[in-house]
């Protein structure tokens, strides 16, 4: 597969978990189920590019920790019935796993400039 097309390809990926995930969250009927879905197969597209990210979120602490544990926190959350805190959490993680595919891609061939 060369470059460009796997540029195209995470860009679409990109967005199509973005349009998701802010669509449902514009609309104010967010399906957790669904986003937390969502997240883990863009968790997972990161995770073997190399680009998943840290982050700072209430549910987690004050220190930043990987979206994989934020994951984690969505779904005890859904558990617990609390639907509305696990989408915001899954959007979150969906966000953050989308952008850092993105920047792993864009950064794959990087290499030092003397």
């Amino acid at each position: 597969m060369n470059k460009t097309r796997k540029t195209g390809l995470t860009l679409l990926l990109t967005g199509a978990v973005l349009a998701l995930t802010m669509g449902q969250v514009q609309a104010g009927t967010c399906d957790a189920t669904a986003s937390i879905a969502t997240a883990t197969k863009a968790l997972l597209a990161a995770k073997k590019a190399g680009g998943e990210w840290r982050l700072i979120d209430k549910s987690t602490g004050s220190a930043s920790q990987p979206i994989s544990k934020l994951l984690k926190a969505a779904k005890k959350k859904l558990k617990a019935g609390e639907t509305d805190e696990a989408c915001r959490i899954a959007t979150k993680v969906a966000w953050a796993a989308g952008m850092g595919l993105t920047q792993a891609n864009s950064q794959a061939s990087a290499k030092p400039i003397y």
